[in-house]
């Protein structure tokens, strides 16, 4: 324990030795250096990601059961928890979406990607005196 915690500090992060991650009470690695943003997008991440894989699993019991069963509600509330897979589908892309815009914006409004590229075509002497001011 002491040397991940040593690693931890080192790499400027907090560690959580618990890794079981359907544990509600799991405390996922922050980077001490990421804006919170960051942080915030990697966490509702994979909140989401575990949404769609427990709801996955859940999706495939139900169906097993709704087969078995052959009850009309079985089925609706596999149609239920298959929108709402859906759903999460779709804001996870839209997150990522979002993100995407932001960092686009945000590399816009600090000069980005935007190369200047000036050709000078003459000679050396004329460089010279067009440095200089000389136009005469």
């Amino acid at each position: 324990m002491a040397n991940t915690q040593s690693i931890s500090n080192a790499l400027g992060i907090n560690f959580s030795a618990n890794t079981d991650s359907t544990d509600p009470n799991t405390i996922f690695v922050q980077d001490k250096k990421a804006s919170k943003a960051e942080n915030d997008y990697e966490f509702a991440r994979g909140n989401l990601y575990s949404i769609i894989e427990n709801g996955q699993r859940a999706l495939d019991d139900m169906i097993e059961f709704a087969k078995q069963a052959q009850h009309p509600r079985a089925y609706e509330v596999v149609g239920g928890l298959i929108n709402n897979l859906v759903d999460a589908n779709q804001k996870l892309l839209n997150l990522s979406k979002q993100v995407k815009e932001i960092t686009d914006n945000a590399q816009q409004k600090e000069g980005g990607d935007t190369i200047n590229n000036n050709l000078f075509v003459g000679s050396t002497a004329e460089l010279h005196k067009l440095l200089k001011g000389d136009n005469g």
